[in-house]
């Protein structure tokens, strides 16, 4: 299989999208700069080889898996790898034009979950090393605020904490511990007389209604709000404006499209660099 050159303009992004339940959404960004037209077809027999070759994402599903037993076996928790996969995408940027290659899994039980915290970190038994220029991003959601991280990150962004390399991690790092912000309020609502019970009863069949509402609201999986969005939309988007819309990062996007895909619920279709996504 073909291999590409490794040398300045190689670049990988880990990131670590930590779901509520302590599922974390892996993504391994390969960014390689395409400078040249031998670049570009150096990237494109690379692509072709992946594409008609699974050997390479075997490879890697092996070796995360390795790793996934060996944290389970140190933390003495229940853990798994999921859902595997590989894309590839040419982006033009600021600085200049990239090959991507990304892959993807999910690690179910990465993360512990208690008394309305997740706590992320012990899976790192060995530590974790990142080589110089490359970065760690590690995401949570929007209902959770960081109540302690180590080793303080380099940049601290809305829901988003990124390490930088070189950086050599001790055992059990970084380490985040997130905590609900979600509250539930009660209201007591005192009632004299037959009229204020009728006000009462049309005020709390009102209030239930929009708990219902809320609550239906919260369980819905990220997958229904890509459905529905895609639903609004006449059942056709490109895959930038599902991240714009859902707010989700562009590496937990891919990862529920592709689940979304594997499930028959949805079809992929490339339209020049731009991913289209249909409905079935």
């Amino acid at each position: 299989m073909p291999t590409l050159a490794q040398g300045d303009e190689y670049k990988t992004t880990y990131t670590i999208d930590i779901m509520g339940d302590g599922l974390a959404i892996w993504s391994i960004e390969d960014r390689i700069g395409l400078t040249t037209q031998s670049d570009e077809e150096a990237f494109n027999e690379y692509v072709s080889a992946l594409e008609s070759n699974q050997s390479e994402l075997e490879y890697f599903s092996n070796k995360i898996n390795a790793i996934v037993s060996e944290a389970e076996a140190s933390t003495g928790r229940g853990m798994a790898a999921r859902n595997f996969n590989v894309s590839f995408d040419v982006t033009d940027t600021p600085t200049g034009r990239y090959g991507v290659v990304i892959y993807q899994f999910k690690w179910i039980g990465f993360a512990t979950t208690e008394d309305k915290r997740i706590i992320a970190g012990d899976a790192f038994a060995g530590g974790l090393y990142i080589s110089k220029d490359n970065a760690l991003i590690i995401t949570y959601p929007s209902e959770y605020k960081v109540d302690a991280v180590s080793p303080e990150p380099d940049i601290v962004r809305a829901n988003e904490l990124i390490w930088y390399g070189l950086r050599d991690f001790s055992s059990g790092e970084p380490s985040v511990v997130l905590r609900s912000t979600f509250r539930v309020v009660w209201v007591a609502i005192s009632v004299i007389g037959v009229v204020a019970i009728i006000i009462a009863g049309g005020i709390t069949y009102k209030k239930k209604r929009e708990k219902k509402i809320i609550e239906e609201e919260i369980l819905k999986t990220d997958e229904d709000k890509i459905l529905e969005i895609l639903k609004d939309a006449g059942g056709v988007l490109y895959q930038s404006d599902i991240i714009e819309k859902t707010g989700f990062s562009k590496s937990k996007t891919s990862a529920l499209l592709n689940s979304l895909k594997e499930n028959g619920r949805i079809e992929k279709v490339m339209k020049g660099r731009k991913k289209l996504i249909r409905l079935k």
